[in-house]
């Protein structure tokens, strides 16, 4: 074992009061099939590199466990110090804890080992000095500038200690100069190797950012590129002794010393994305650097925060980010202990949405963040075919075998029951749609010649108001296709593009239960469908209506009450269509059905007009108009038989 050492009746006793299978649980899902627990030997996909197949086995007769894909090898004292990025007498004590063993006040520790790892530390915090001092020379004043432009302050640069790397080979020069090898740097990862076996330095023209542990000691760097020609914008150290990034969550020491219920912690990937959060008031903010996320910085995250909210951008490759965490998240799933989600709408990062929309607007998406079940729904609903009882018992077979990596017995009963509920109400919408109630009508096509004059009289693009304010009703406010089931699906719309809008807005948000809070997943997904520029048309089309405030509204019962006044408006807009269809059949076929048929729809009209609910505008230019009309054609309809 490659650690430092102790006597061996301490290290012993310890390993003989744990079991290694109860050390390493946390940080797995064992193979149920390959493991055998009454002869202490289990299985896993290993912690340490990706994989699908369980090739990582833990032996409890012999304290060991190996990898047999990436070789890995060694005892709890190992395992921990690797998995957690600790020494070894910090898994020492930790192990000591766990079994109640008491440790010795003098423990004699291998020196070579703990004198390799002080010296990388000291070396990774010569170079953010190094780092710092290069950003405030003078010939570095643009990029100082830069930072200013992004929003940054004097102070907030300094906070998080951000620096520059801009000439070549400066950095190994003046770390050679104080003492440190080429061995020792590279060890570091501030250096790489050619193929020739020669040195040469892995920041060049970088902006840097240190990346501490949660004790806030410098282990390694990110740089972001000044030149835009680097094949990638941003990079970080490699993996030394120090740094494991599945370990590290940035800024991680600054948001601990914040206290838990000062602010909620946002999460997000990259480190400006988090120092612009901080700046901007949310300073419980870290940064996983990267879309990718492992268990260890999941349980780093809940030492913070038992609901840590993760900042995705509401893109494909957003929502795909946030479906990866299910996988690693359900295993370790404990009481009290979960995520939400946000999502950046537009391909926005955290910096363009505080400067576009403003504090108010980011409090608003917090406040209405994606819970952890709802992106676990909606990644199995959405992704599925469900046209015979075969493909409903898959997809129900598919969410238990999901659920059943859930550990903790308590949190997949809860999550078990809730799902249940969800199916059955989601099967009962889909027999609902399978009948044909939903976006059917059999009602008769208007003429060419109604439609013409509609057109006229509408909005851009031929869409008229009372339409649009109907569709952007329903995808800001979602939740109104289930308290309006009935009417929005029996609603008739003369445009053929709103018609098929309104059945792809009815299906989503049916089948995923989409709250008002998740709007942005659906204007993604109609956006991903090709709706994006209808959907602009229609949001220009009401500006100024009197109906427009209903779409500020998030309480389901005022929007229910404003919408119902949006339907009573399509309704009117019906039936004075109607009229002019009654008008143009009567012109062309003065019949005495089709003079009652014109009475018949302003009868209809003027009792509609009269229930409608006190303090909205009047239309009174529709009753004008038809009196005009009939002034005009008295005679003919007073014609005697």
């Amino acid at each position: 074992m490659n650690t430092q050492k102790t006597s061996n009746n301490v290290t012993e006793e310890i390993k003989s009061k744990i079991s290694l299978s109860d050390i390493i649980q946390k940080y797995v899902t064992w193979d149920n099939k390959k493991s055998n627990p009454t002869r202490g030997s289990y299985w896993a996909c290993c912690p340490f590199h990706n994989e699908k197949t369980a090739s990582f086995t833990v032996d409890n007769h012999k304290n060991t466990y190996h990898c047999f894909g990436c070789n890995a090898h060694g005892d709890a004292f190992k395992f921990l110090m690797d998995i957690e990025n600790i020494d070894f007498p910090e898994a020492l004590r930790r192990l000591a804890d766990i079994s109640g063993v008491n440790l010795p006040e003098k423990i004699n520790f291998d020196p070579v080992e703990k004198q390799k790892r002080e010296i990388i530390q000291r070396i990774n915090e010569d170079a953010k000095k190094f780092f710092i001092n290069e950003l405030i020379k003078s010939e570095n004043a643009t990029v100082f500038d830069y930072l200013m432009k992004r929003g940054l302050t004097k102070d907030n640069i300094e906070q998080f200690e951000i620096g520059i790397t801009a000439k070549r080979g400066e950095l190994v020069r003046h770390l050679s100069s104080i003492g440190y090898n080429e061995k020792q740097i590279f060890d570091a990862g501030l250096s790489a190797q050619n193929d020739d076996g020669e040195y040469y330095e892995r920041f060049i023209n970088r902006i840097t950012f240190p990346i501490n542990d949660k004790n806030g000691r410098t282990v390694a760097f990110g740089g972001r590129d000044l030149t835009n020609k680097a094949p990638a914008k941003y990079l970080n150290s490699p993996e030394t002794i120090l740094f494991q990034k599945k370990n590290i969550v940035y800024n991680y020491h600054n948001a601990k010393k914040l206290l838990a219920n000062e602010s909620q912690l946002l999460v997000c990937e990259g480190y400006f994305d988090c120092i612009t959060l901080s700046i901007n008031g949310f300073r419980k903010s870290v940064a996983t650097m990267g879309t990718s996320m492992s268990a260890v910085q999941i349980q780093l995250l809940w030492q913070l925060s038992n609901l840590p909210i993760l900042c995705y951008d509401g893109d494909t490759a957003g929502v795909n980010a946030a479906n990866r965490i299910i996988d690693i998240i359900f295993p370790i799933l404990k009481p009290g202990y979960s995520m939400k989600f946000i999502f950046f709408p537009d391909g926005m990062d955290p910096d363009d949405f505080l400067k576009k929309r403003g504090k108010n607007e980011m409090d608003k998406l917090i406040s209405n963040a994606t819970p952890l079940i709802d992106i676990f729904w909606a990644h199995f609903i959405t992704s599925s075919n469900f046209g015979t009882p075969e493909d409903r018992a898959n997809i129900e077979n598919q969410l238990n075998k999901m659920m059943d990596r859930i550990e903790n017995a308590e949190v997949k009963k809860q999550y078990k029951l809730e799902i249940r509920d969800r199916l059955t109400a989601y099967w009962r919408s889909k027999s609902f749609e399978s009948n044909r109630v939903f976006f059917k009508t059999t009602k008769k096509k208007p003429s060419a010649k109604l439609l013409q004059k509609y057109r006229s009289n509408s909005g851009e693009d031929g869409i008229s108001w009372q339409n649009s304010i109907f569709i952007l009703s329903l995808i800001r406010c979602p939740e109104l296709v289930a308290e309006f089931m009935d009417e929005i699906s029996l609603v008739e719309l003369l445009d053929d593009r709103v018609i098929l809008l309104k059945e792809k807005i009815f299906k989503f948000v049916i089948e995923n239960k989409v709250k008002n809070e998740q709007s942005i997943l659906l204007v993604n997904h109609l956006k991903d469908l090709g709706y994006a520029r209808l959907m602009e048309t229609i949001e220009r089309n009401t500006n100024e209506k009197i109906h427009i405030s209903l779409l500020d509204d998030v309480n389901i019962k005022d929007a229910k009450v404003k919408f119902r006044n949006v339907l009573n408006e399509l309704e009117k807009n019906r039936l004075a269509n109607d009229l002019e269809a009654a008008k143009l059949s009567y012109f062309e076929n003065a019949t005495d059905i089709n003079e009652s048929k014109i009475y018949e729809l302003k009868k209809e009209l003027d009792n509609l007009k009269n229930r409608e609910s006190q303090g909205h505008k009047q239309e009174a230019h529709i009753e004008k108009k038809f009196d005009k009309w009939y002034e005009e054609n008295k005679s003919r309809l007073e014609r005697k038989n």
